[in-house]
């Protein structure tokens, strides 16, 4: 059954109390960063998830990977990192590892966005894309191709997959976002259903899994329902979000007033058995809030979270929060 989880941005002690107050147990560690300590405080935070009666399944994202991505120098010494950690992890108790192949050349691990002031229902604040208004570059250094970067991915699934297995943790691939390529100057490889299908194929191991963005896929212009008995048991997490538009110009919207079936996608998961997580992702920034990290508002994840509720009590089978 589909198993609700939420990400508070920032973690306050008053986000996890709601959480848990609207009866969701699983917690997301959300830290897109590239840092190498990145996990340090992950048992700690652990332990007080679990003072409000929360677990801690789910990672977002992996250790580090820039220099993975872009087969620099370091390469080698990153990909140690993911055998340690996910030893860690997987003792920890975390399942699911969310993570992404897109070249790190920003803060947000190269999520791209045109604008961050865009309207959607009622003036609520929603972030939107436009290619024609990308700039031709995008950060420093030198771009890599697009099957180097393949091989990139191909030998780092090959390394880590084995402690993969070893630990129990699930890898979920994120889909490039947006699903497109190049972007400043700089190949992006995840942006196809062809490419999770190749994904899918390169690595046999259940472990190698994807995550199921409706966002990402939705601004593909594919039917997002039909990708569940396409992927079938490789999917391993699921994102919940709307986007009204298309590829190259779209914004962001509330679930339930976007182009993506959302509703359709949680009854095809549901018919499915899918037995994993799944959490609200971006969402529009609500009159009650103030500004905070661009879709990441906590009030439109809440709602966001009842929507889905409201549409799994709808479905046969009730989900376990």
């Amino acid at each position: 059954m589909i198993k609700l989880s939420m990400v508070a941005v920032p973690p306050s002690d008053e986000r996890l109390a709601a959480i848990s107050q609207i009866g969701v147990a699983n917690l997301v560690y959300y830290d897109m960063s590239n840092e190498a300590t990145k996990f340090d405080q992950l048992e700690a935070f652990i332990s007080r998830a679990g003072r409000f009666g929360l677990k801690v399944p789910v990672v977002e994202a992996g250790p580090a990977v820039d220099r993975i991505v872009l087969g620099q120098e370091g390469a080698d010494a990153q990909i140690e990192g993911w055998v340690r950690e996910l030893d860690r992890l997987g003792r920890l108790g975390v399942e699911v590892v969310c993570y992404n192949f897109m070249p790190q050349i920003s803060d947000d691990a190269m999520v791209v966005r045109t604008d961050f002031s865009a309207r959607t229902r009622g003036g609520a604040e929603t972030t939107a894309f436009r290619a024609a208004d990308l700039p031709k570059t995008m950060g420093m250094g030198v771009a890599v191709s697009f099957d180097a970067m393949r091989d990139n991915l191909a030998r780092f699934l090959a390394a880590v997959m084995p402690a993969a297995e070893a630990a129990g943790v699930k890898l979920a691939m994120h889909p490039d976002d947006p699903p497109m390529t190049p972007i400043g100057g700089y190949a992006r490889i995840m942006g196809s259903v062809e490419s999770f299908d190749w994904l899918l194929a390169l690595h046999p191991s259940p472990m190698n899994g994807i995550t199921l963005c409706t966002g990402c896929f939705g601004e593909l212009g594919v039917n997002v329902p039909s990708l569940v008995e396409r992927f079938g048991k490789r999917i391993h997490f699921v994102h919940l979000r709307n986007i009204r538009g298309r590829l190259d110009d779209f914004m962001e919207t509330f679930p339930d007033d976007g182009d993506v079936d959302i509703v359709g996608t949680l009854s095809a998961l549901e018919a499915a058995g899918f037995d994993g997580y799944a959490r609200p992702d971006h969402a529009p920034r609500l009159a009650t809030e103030t500004p905070g990290t661009p879709g990441y508002g906590f009030d439109g994840h809440l709602f966001t979270l009842g929507y889905l509720r409201g549409v799994l009590d709808g479905l046969p089978v009730r989900p376990t929060a």
